[in-house]
Formats: structure tokens, C-alpha cells, sequence
């Protein structure tokens, strides 16, 4: 890719995307997804992406141990996560992504409203065995078809209260079984080809820079702030999904 303006824009915005995530544990496909299509066709772009999500997940997850206790935890909804990942792939091209986009977006407002205006969100042990695996499902089924899992997921692990450490470990691990069905997924598409795969590990190295500041600003902010963080980029990326749907 030539270094005209759009591609500066889009390295900058790689860049923001990595550092939200190292921050925050979610964010990346969301906000790098529509910057690199911007440069390239939507199924290069997604395919492109993968591997840098995987690896960062893999970073956030290790930095506590081996998430065995996480693992348990979310077992059902990792099993849903990968049947949906394999079914919204199927979809990707068949049906119209602005309607998702636009449900979603409408998702997030509703939740950060919510939180304004202090309505206690809370999922109770009870609701979390009757959600998880549904939550699998929509998780996996969005990411398959949009590269956009990470608000309703983020919506959801909030509602179990969950601390900073763990929100940012859980939902990684739960991204990393997701990035790894995807990536199986596309390769059954031949989507990764010696171009595809070449561009994607060159992408990996420049986005670690991002992530790493990310996970240093991560260790320095206390739950609150992390809290009001974590609303405030959902915020964002609702404004980023109305603005995909309208285009």
C-alpha cells in the first residue's frame, strides 16, 4: 500500500484501535474493521485482522496465569460462541449489514443511557446460566458476520460486575476461542492467501505498539475510571455503527 493520506489515516487509526483494546480488552475489530476497509474490500480487511486480534488476546489473557477458573465458567457460551461464529461467516455476504449495525448501535445507546441515568444493570447468578449460552450465540454470530462481537459481550460481562482485571481477562479468552473458530472459519473460504497472510503479520507488528501503551494505561486506572472508560468507548462505537449503517 502506497503512504498516500487515506493509508496515514488508517495507520493512525490501527494504532487508536490497538490502544483501546490493550485498555480495555475489547474495541479493535470495531474500530479498525471499517478504517481498513476503507483501503481494501470488507473479507480482506476482516481476514487481515485476525491474527494481530489473536495475538493480543493471548497477551491480556496470560498476563493472570492460565484462565482455567474463566474457562469454566463461560464453557457454554464458548461452545455457542464457536457454532455462531461458524453460522454468521455463512451469512456474511446474504444479508444486509446495516440492519445489524443499526440494531446494535441502538443496543449500546439504550445500555449507556441506562447506566446515566442509574439504573442498577445487574446480572444475577440466576440469569447468568440462562444468558450465557444465548450471549455465545449473538457473540459469535456477530463476529462471523461483521468483525463487531464486543459490545454486546462488554454489555454483558459489566453486568456480572465483574473487576477490571478479570472483565479485560474473560473477555479476551472468550475472543481468543472466537478469533481462532474465525480464522478456521475463513480459511475454509481460501480467504488467506501468501498476500492476505503477509499483510496481516505486517499489520500485527505495527498494531503491538498501540496495545502495549494500552495495557501500561490499563494497570494505572482504578475500577471507576475503568468503569466510566469502558461506557464511554460503547458510546463511541455506537456512533461508529449508525455511521456504517447510513453508508
Amino acid at each position: 500500500m502506497s503512504l498516500d493520506p487515506t493509508t496515514i489515516v488508517v495507520g493512525a487509526a490501527l494504532l487508536v484501535a490497538a490502544f483501546v483494546k490493550g485498555t480495555t480488552g475489547f474495541g479493535f475489530p470495531l474500530i479498525a474493521t471499517p478504517m481498513v476497509a476503507l483501503l481494501l474490500d470488507i473479507r480482506t480487511a476482516i481476514t487481515i485482522l485476525v491474527i494481530p486480534n489473536i495475538l493480543m488476546d493471548i497477551g491480556q489473557i496470560f498476563r493472570g496465569g492460565f484462565p482455567a477458573e474463566i474457562l469454566r465458567r463461560f464453557s457454554r457460551l464458548l461452545v455457542l460462541t464457536v457454532f455462531g461464529v461458524f453460522l454468521g461467516t455463512k451469512v456474511l455476504v446474504t444479508l444486509p449489514l446495516w440492519v445489524l449495525n443499526l440494531s446494535l448501535a441502538a443496543m449500546i445507546f439504550v445500555f449507556v443511557a441506562t447506566d446515566f441515568l442509574r439504573f442498577d444493570f445487574w446480572i444475577s447468578p440466576q440469569m447468568e446460566r440462562v444468558m450465557s449460552p444465548v450471549l455465545g450465540l449473538v457473540t459469535g454470530f456477530l463476529n462471523g458476520m461483521t468483525n463487531a462481537a464486543g459490545p454486546p459481550l462488554a454489555i454483558y460481562l459489566y453486568g456480572l460486575r465483574l473487576p477490571k482485571t478479570e472483565f479485560v481477562r474473560s473477555i479476551a479468552t472468550i475472543f481468543l476461542v472466537t478469533k481462532l473458530s474465525q480464522l478456521v472459519a475463513i480459511s475454509t473460504w481460501n480467504l488467506f492467501t501468501a498476500a492476505t497472510l503477509r499483510l496481516s503479520l505486517e499489520i500485527t507488528l505495527f498494531v503491538l505498539l498501540g496495545f502495549y501503551v494500552g495495557l501500561k494505561t490499563q494497570d494505572r486506572v482504578n475500577q471507576h475510571t475503568f468503569n466510566r472508560g469502558l461506557l464511554f468507548i460503547l458510546f463511541v462505537i455506537g456512533l461508529v455503527l449508525v455511521v456504517r449503517s447510513l453508508n
